[in-house]
């Protein structure tokens, strides 16, 4: 069994629809194939953690790699493991305005399965996608009070 966790870009393309679509089709095919993992997405950058049989999983992210949908593929880990971490997910799906149920979620299913590895990847992608959040704005500064003499 091995883990993949890669990173890459949405297309302008990928939207809400075609994103539901892909997660489906994704599900059912994992489902078959005995894969597991769960997909995260912040904006147009996408991270996925895949896990399953070595070479299903290998077979499905050629797959995955060329698909049209995304750009810039980028395999941040690659390992063999002892058991999946998401073993009841044949994938799952968050977006940056659940951040709080999919990490709150993937700690329940993943118990001490849970690695570093993903720990990290998963910290570092919402970190940087809520960076590079386009509509977020520094707050102004609050105006400085107005200084009164003190009375004597």
């Amino acid at each position: 069994m091995r883990r993949i966790i890669y990173r890459s870009i949405a297309t302008p393309g990928l939207d809400k629809a075609e994103m539901f679509r892909l997660v489906y089709h994704a599900r059912v095919a994992n489902e078959a194939k005995g894969l597991t993992g769960v997909l995260l997405q912040a904006g147009q950058h996408l991270l996925q953690i895949l896990e399953g049989p070595t070479w299903k999983l290998f077979a499905t992210f050629e797959t995955i790699r060329r698909d049209m949908r995304h750009s810039g593929v980028e395999v941040l880990f690659e390992r063999s493991i002892p058991e999946a971490t998401f073993p009841h997910w044949p994938m799952r799906y968050f977006d940056d305005h659940h951040i709080g149920k999919a990490l709150t979620l993937m700690h329940e299913e993943a118990g001490e399965r849970m690695c570093p590895a993903i720990a990290e990847a998963v910290r570092d992608f919402f970190v940087h996608g809520f960076a590079a959040h386009q509509t977020l704005k520094p707050s102004p500064p609050e105006a400085a009070r107005p200084s009164f003499p003190k009375p004597c």
